[in-house]
């Protein structure tokens, strides 16, 4: 997208063109009614006309991609604004040498935002400080989900298993761990605890409440386990993972059409299905993350696999990998609403094409003789429409690569979800330079991409 200036730029070379060749041509021929000039002189006249215009052109195209592409390092440096690393989204696919000043200033760019980064805060000298640990330290929120893991405790649990955001009952047995934790809440302090994980390992553990902002800090020990106290400090660096804004609770707010999208709650979400047919295709997984604003609330989250009481066809299975044997003894969807429901009440709904995820969660609530009722939705795919023209095909991949997020996980209801958020939030100052602020001018301004409109309303949503 290159803006109003590109346009007028287009606007005033196609005037200036003609202007030119339709007053050369008539000048020409006022000459040869006037015998001055003879056809092979005018003839040789037209083509240096048609060269130079032919030249100019070129020099527009070079102008206008030149325009399109500080465009894109301007919705860059928007989209980084709002990120948590403050990282431009990646470069457009050009050659070598092309759009040197661009690549300039996006360079300088890049150095600025890593110098403002750089200054070391309170939490970066406590994870520096934690990485050197050789006892193992989880953190986990109220539902148990991980929410800090140093090097010492991935060794000992399984890094997959102990990764942030999964639950630490993954990699320690549920039992042990919740009396222990309970005695720490009645004691109001630590308490020293035999605990076990999933293998059936013991550990030596210290189990104590997070003080003020819900969940526990556990404290593993390991005993006769050199591997990781015998690895050098220095390769321990960066050897923890924490992500503590999981234990803040989402504002409990309410939304109307003139709500500002910075204050909007939402729910992203995906659905994976048997098919695209909204008749008679039926779900086989949902996930669904909430967002306020600009924040990912990871903890408010759902992801199950659904029952759909119908074979899957193989060419669905080969798009997300769902089979049969693993939704054979899945819930129905009957059974998963009401965990769903609460993270749909009073947010509006995000998706990339979301009217057929609606259209689905319409069809499971009809046959599971739940009553529907309509929500507020936002399509990224349309969206995406308005703001970046310039992409042919606006896939979930394509839109994560031009606004600079990671799509690993896609083709799970979850991760395709987490996806759309960040989608969604780096959205949000792009729709922002185009005076789209609240919820109603979203809803307006994603309408306007009639074509991709049209097209959804040809699926049947």
């Amino acid at each position: 997208m290159r803006g109003a200036t590109g346009r007028t730029y287009t606007v005033s070379f196609g005037l200036i063109a003609v202007f030119i060749l339709g007053g050369t041509v008539a000048a020409l021929m006022r000459l040869h009614a006037q015998g001055v000039a003879g056809p092979l002189w005018i003839g040789g006249a037209m083509i240096f006309i048609i060269v130079i215009l032919m030249s100019l052109w070129s020099l527009h195209g070079t102008i206008i991609h030149h325009l399109t592409t500080l465009e894109r390092l301007r919705a860059g440096v928007l989209v980084a604004a709002i990120g948590k690393d403050g990282r431009l989204p990646p470069p457009p696919r050009t050659g070598p040498g092309d759009d040197a000043e661009v690549s300039r200033m996006r360079e300088a760019l890049e150095t600025l935002l890593s110098r403002r980064l750089a200054p070391a805060t309170p939490d970066d000298r406590l994870k520096a400080v934690l990485a050197t640990l050789d006892e193992g330290i989880v953190v986990i929120t109220e539902s148990g989900q991980v929410s800090l893991v140093n090097a010492p405790a991935k060794a000992m649990l399984g890094g997959v298993r102990v990764a942030l955001g999964t639950s630490v009952f993954a990699g320690l047995e549920r039992g042990p761990l919740l009396a222990a934790w309970d005695t720490a809440r009645k004691s109001g302090g630590a308490v020293d605890w035999t605990l076990e994980d999933v293998d059936g390992h013991t550990y030596s553990a210290k189990v104590a409440i997070l003080t003020g902002h819900g969940g526990a800090v556990i404290r593993l020990t390991m005993e006769g386990d050199q591997r990781f106290c015998d690895m050098p400090v220095i390769q321990r660096a960066g050897a923890l993972d924490t992500d503590l804004s999981l234990h803040d609770e989402m504002p409990q707010v309410s939304m109307d059409e003139d709500t500002p999208l910075l204050d909007l709650p939402v729910l992203s979400f995906d659905a994976e299905t048997t098919g695209l047919d909204i008749n008679s295709d039926r779900m086989v997984s949902l996930g669904g993350v909430r967002v306020h604003g600009t924040r990912v609330f990871h903890i408010a989250n759902v992801d199950r696999l659904v029952n759909p009481g119908m074979p899957i066809p193989s060419r669905s299975m080969a798009v997300h990998g769902i089979t049969d044997e693993m939704v054979a003894d899945a819930p129905v969807f009957r059974e998963i609403f009401p965990v769903l429901e609460p993270l749909m009440r009073g947010a509006v709904m995000v998706g990339h094409n979301v009217g057929f995820d609606v259209a689905m969660l319409r069809r499971e609530c009809t046959l599971a003789g739940i009553e529907w009722h309509d929500l507020p939705t936002l399509d990224t795919f349309l969206l995406g429409g308005m703001l970046f023209p310039d992409i042919t095909d606006l896939s979930l991949e394509n839109v994560a690569e031009r606004l600079g997020v990671d799509i690993h996980g896609r083709h799970t209801a979850l991760g395709d979800a987490l996806v759309t958020a960040e989608i969604f939030v780096r959205m949000l100052p792009l729709l922002e330079s185009q005076g789209v602020t609240t919820y109603a001018q979203a809803r307006e301004f994603q309408m306007r991409a009639t074509m991709l409109v049209n097209k959804q309303k040809a699926m049947g949503w």
